[in-house]
């Protein structure tokens, strides 16, 4: 592994959203997505899109990750690992692992506040049950709090599901790589992943594999990599959704997309929703169990599976 100086690193991924035929100016870091067009398209339509992200490395230097979603909505990842630099001094990588250790601390303090017993309204709508979160009771209703770890345990943030289903994340923490395990797995036994806690409490109820949500099909993929590390002998299954109401199947394409990096050992499974209207309410596996049944969403992933 070669490390590079920050300025390396900017000019890689630089070059690397280039080569993706990006039309970018300077590259934004920690800005969160960044929408811009190719050098084909008119400017404005913002069609392409990217994230750059620092991350503190275990040896106390900062590298830089970038995600990008490019031509036919395909999506491609870049990595640097990196050295303090006179640009990012070693004073502003320590602030930048204060201020994440003071986030974690907050919302540590946020978990613990919580109730250990409760209902949530939106997740009963849902029919699903309460796997590792806490509760709180607000003027807008019974809420859910999910929490966010590391690949190790760590709580490092939370999101909020609201009685009439909108989601919430603390500010100014990011969630790539972050998730939650509704069960712990078992290194050699098979993993379910899914966007939503909604779809992996459903899917955890109707297999009984050990479940993790990755809270967006953007993330499906870093959560996917950082299980296969942790649990290397573990098969690997996405239970994609099926964004057929988006003009950009987002769900199908991420879930893909993960299969693709993990390479062998890694099936994806996606509702089949043939006949019914093309909805939002008809895109994910909770919608297809409440629609045909614990025993036929079984038998579909089972023939799914079979199939892949």
């Amino acid at each position: 592994m070669s490390y590079m100086t920050m300025e390396e690193q900017i000019a890689s991924h630089y070059a690397f959203l280039k080569e993706q035929n990006f039309v970018i100016e300077t590259l934004n870091i920690d800005r969160g997505f960044v929408r811009c067009c190719a050098s084909d398209q008119v400017a404005g339509r913002g069609e392409f899109c990217y994230q750059t992200q620092k991350n503190q490395l275990l040896n106390g230097m900062v590298g830089l990750a970038t995600w990008c979603r490019g031509e036919g909505g395909q999506i491609k990842t870049h990595k640097t690992y990196g050295q303090a630099s006179p640009r990012f001094s070693v004073n502003e990588v320590r602030n930048a692992a204060t201020e994440k250790l003071e986030e974690a601390r907050k919302a540590e303090i946020f978990w613990q506040m919580s109730d250990e017993v409760g209902e949530a309204e939106y997740l009963l709508k849902k029919g699903v049950g309460f796997y590792g979160i806490r509760f709180r009771c607000t003027d807008y209703g019974k809420i859910a709090v999910i929490p966010l770890r590391d690949i190790n345990g760590k709580l490092m943030s939370y999101q909020l599901i609201n009685p009439d289903g909108s989601k919430r994340f603390a500010k100014n923490v990011g969630i790539i790589g972050l998730l939650h395990m509704l069960q712990r797995p078992i290194n050699g036994l098979t993993i379910g992943l899914a966007e939503s806690y909604v779809t992996a409490a459903s899917c955890f109820e109707v297999t009984g594999m050990a479940m993790v949500t990755a809270f967006s099909c953007d993330n499906l993929e870093s959560v996917g990599l950082e299980l296969r590390k942790l649990f290397p002998q573990s098969p690997l299954i996405v239970f994609g959704d099926d964004d057929r109401h988006l003009q950009e199947n987002k769900g199908r394409c991420a879930a893909f997309t993960t299969q693709r990096e993990l390479g062998a050992g890694c099936q994806v499974v996606i509702p089949n929703f043939e006949g019914y209207p093309i909805s939002r309410e008809f895109s994910d596996w909770n919608d297809y169990i409440r629609e045909n049944g614990v025993k036929a969403a079984r038998e579909a992933i089972q023939n799914a599976l079979k199939t892949n």
